[in-house]
């Protein structure tokens, strides 16, 4: 039940309470009015920013997305999600989608596979946003790919549309990043 719902009802029981007499908890008519101002001003709060009302996305560890992957397409390499809070908007206040970072390395130019560790410089970054906790939209286009690209979780992997799918490495890759990378740690 949505926060617009239990307010309601909330009001509901106490006007109930209120035009009792007999009641031990009566309150006169001012003070009833009053509560009722303070429901309605409440609820159309809630109506007027409905991302308030539904729950927030995980992020973090808990969320499906973050961790370490294995990419069929480009084995060996490193590709690192993590699902971060959306940053703050001028006005103070956040976007309700999380922020999806990815980090990756496709291997020296002309290498299907990675052999050795990458440099910081060899690094890319793209991001997107998680959409639901299963969903996420993630902008592949710094790397010449398309914008908003799907990503599903599907139980133990991220599943694109053109059928590729990142499997999670539970254990982490830490063997893949840089030596000098100590903020690209595995969960």
């Amino acid at each position: 039940m949505n926060r617009v719902a239990c307010t309601l009802l909330l009001l509901a029981a106490a006007s109930t309470n209120a035009l009792a007499p007999e009641s031990a908890s009566f309150v006169g008519r001012r003070n009833f009015f009053g509560l009722l101002g303070s429901g309605v001003a409440g609820a159309a709060a809630l109506a007027a920013n409905p991302s308030e009302a539904k729950a927030a996305l995980k992020t973090g560890a808990s969320a499906y997305f973050t961790g370490d992957y294995d990419d069929p397409n480009h084995p060996g390499c490193l590709r690192q999600v993590k699902v971060v809070g959306a940053p703050l908007r001028a006005d103070g206040s956040r976007s309700a989608y999380p922020v999806v970072e990815v980090v990756g390395y496709d291997g020296k130019e002309g290498e299907k596979s990675c052999s050795a560790r990458p440099t910081r410089a060899d690094l890319w970054k793209i991001q997107g946003k998680l959409k639901s906790d299963k969903e996420a939209t993630i902008d592949f286009s710094p790397k010449g790919g398309p914008t908003n690209l799907l990503a599903t979780w599907d139980g133990d992997g991220i599943v694109f549309p053109d059928g590729n799918k990142w499997t999670k490495v539970i254990q982490g890759t830490n063997s893949r990043r840089p030596e000098d990378m100590s903020t690209l740690k595995s969960n």
